[in-house]
């Protein structure tokens, strides 16, 4: 059986989320590192100084990366609220993204209106909102810190994108529930 062009377009889709998720486990992993270069002491290490580190001796470079990882990096509360949102709009984006490979896997699969498809949707809108409410804690903390500046962030923007996105994925998780049944009443009539 020939595969049409949106099966392929999914095949390539799969992949690529795939590949994402790879990005997305070492993206959580140094969120902490991250966030410590960004709030860092005058006094501590430099990012610059990591990578000398690294160069000279590949064991002390680890040591050191440990060492801001599990440590320096929780240390300032800004370092730590910005680390903690990290990996929790990490560990979401992958949940969103391992929804979205099952989504495109019944697609690949010419199933697209299969009945577990809203139920990823609506697990990816989950996802969303907690993103959302991760950035609310995230501006609500920056506003008390810096004060009103909080507000022309990035994170700040996370909190309306990701409630619309969450509110579409809900809007779509219900035309894909709705488009089952339909499916199913059809199949059953002759």
């Amino acid at each position: 059986m020939k595969r049409t062009a949106s099966q392929r377009i999914a095949d390539a889709l799969v992949i690529l989320c795939g590949l994402l998720i790879l990005c997305d486990l070492l993206l959580i992993v140094l969120s902490p590192a991250l966030a410590y270069f960004r709030f860092q002491d005058p006094g501590s290490m430099t990012f610059d100084h990591l990578l000398e580190t690294f160069r000279y001796d590949f064991d002390d470079g680890l040591g050191n990366l440990l060492a801001i990882l599990l440590g320096s990096a929780w240390r300032t509360p800004e370092a730590a609220v910005l680390a903690g949102f990290l990996i929790l709009a990490g560990v979401c984006a992958g949940g969103i993204l391992v929804q979205g490979i099952r989504l495109l896997t019944s697609v690949a699969d010419g199933a697209p209106f299969s009945p577990k498809n809203p139920g990823c949707l609506r697990r990816a809108a989950v996802c969303c909102f907690v993103i959302a409410a991760g950035a609310l804690g995230r501006t609500v903390f920056s506003l008390a810190v810096h004060g009103l500046s909080a507000l022309l962030s990035y994170t700040a923007l996370f909190i309306p994108l990701f409630t619309m996105a969450g509110l579409l994925c809900l809007v779509m998780a219900g035309l894909f529930r709705r488009a089952a049944e339909l499916k199913a009443e059809n199949d059953l009539t002759i």
